[in-house]
């Protein structure tokens, strides 16, 4: 086993390779097959029948774990993060010119989630295999046809390779199935709407700020107002306007001054979930949650990045989580303006 590859996995994600790549290679297969167990819609849709869901136990969850297999393997020969593996790579070893070295030792373990073992898997190699290189394929082309309308006028700058983890970004902030909106949006709406109509009882004097909603505002205004830290992390040379890996970071820090507020004046009526200023917030909190996990992937990679900053933006932040981002700027500008109005009206400081 690469001991300092695998230590690497510990020290940028807190998690080994093998447990990470299985997860990344679900997120691919259950796109693939349109499956995801949080859209409640489809469920209420009727379209997780019995059947798919065990077409998904005896093929698609054991192709998964296979495609886990070689992404492991093409990351772990490639000595790099198995988030920045092209996710093509995998069909090296799927039939393609390594395919003969999947199965040698070292293999990871076999751990619980599917029934069976390594020896199973490659009894039924050719048609799990099949599954594998299509959900590769599937994601691939979808990917392709997402970009094209949008991809640069200057065709001489070659296109970043397809690595596993921005396209696992991709899927987060993407929709459930496609025709319908991205998954967070129902979140960032739902809060738009609180904020607005926070804002609108409060112009008609509906509701009126209590002197601990006072304090609490006073404490956000700073962060909502401030924008994105220039130094977190530090501006690369050559730039003055902040960059993606700034403005994502700024999500995590105006989210974590939200919850601090809530917990620190958790006794204050006007923050409770039954109040407008309280559901305004809180939902604006939960909104901004979703786009945690890739923030901190997004600030680990970044860490350890290499080439211009165009560059490593091209490859590692996909267009369906920029638009995210663009949303939930917008989200703490709706907050900020919320907050501004409540501090506007006080007879003194707090």
């Amino acid at each position: 086993m690469s001991t300092g590859w695998e230590q690497l996995h510990q020290e940028v994600f807190a998690e080994d390779a093998w447990t990470r790549v299985q997860r990344l290679a679900w997120q691919l297969t259950q796109r693939r097959v349109g499956y995801d167990p949080d859209d409640v819609d489809a469920y209420e849709a009727g379209l997780h029948t019995r059947e798919a869901s065990e077409e998904r136990m005896r093929v698609w969850l054991p192709a998964s774990r296979l495609l886990a297999l070689a992404l492991w393997r093409a990351a772990r020969e490639a000595d790099v993060l198995v988030d920045e593996i092209p996710v093509n790579r995998a069909l090296w070893w799927l039939g393609g010119a390594r395919g003969g070295d999947l199965y040698t030792e070292p293999l990871p373990p076999w751990s619980n989630g599917v029934v069976g073992d390594w020896g199973r898997v490659e009894q039924r190699q050719h048609q799990l295999e099949d599954a594998a290189r299509d959900v590769v394929a599937w994601n691939v082309t979808d990917d392709i046809a997402e970009r094209r309308p949008l991809r640069d006028s200057d065709n001489s700058v070659p296109e970043p390779p397809l690595l596993l983890g921005t396209r696992c970004r991709t899927l987060a902030a993407g929709p459930f199935r496609d025709g319908l909106p991205p998954r967070w949006k129902a979140a960032v709406s739902f809060a738009r709407r609180h904020t607005s109509e926070a804002i609108a009882a409060l112009r008609a004097e509906l509701w009126h700020p209590d002197a601990d909603l006072l304090h609490a505002a006073t404490a956000l205004h700073p962060t909502l107002v401030a924008g994105p830290d220039l130094d977190a992390p530090p501006l690369p040379a050559g730039f003055t306007e902040p960059i993606w890996i700034q403005r994502s970071v700024h999500i995590e820090h105006v989210h974590a001054t939200i919850l601090s507020v809530l917990r620190h004046h958790r006794d204050a009526r006007g923050l409770r979930p039954d109040f407008p200023f309280g559901i305004a917030l809180r939902s604006a909190s939960i909104a901004l949650s979703d786009a945690l996990p890739a923030a901190q992937e997004l600030e680990r990679l970044w860490a350890r990045r290499e080439g211009t900053v165009g560059e490593w933006e091209r490859a590692h932040i996909p267009r369906a989580l920029r638009e995210h981002l663009v949303a939930l700027e917008e989200l703490i500008s709706a907050t900020c303006q919320l907050v501004f109005e409540v501090t506007a009206g006080a007879d003194e400081p707090y």
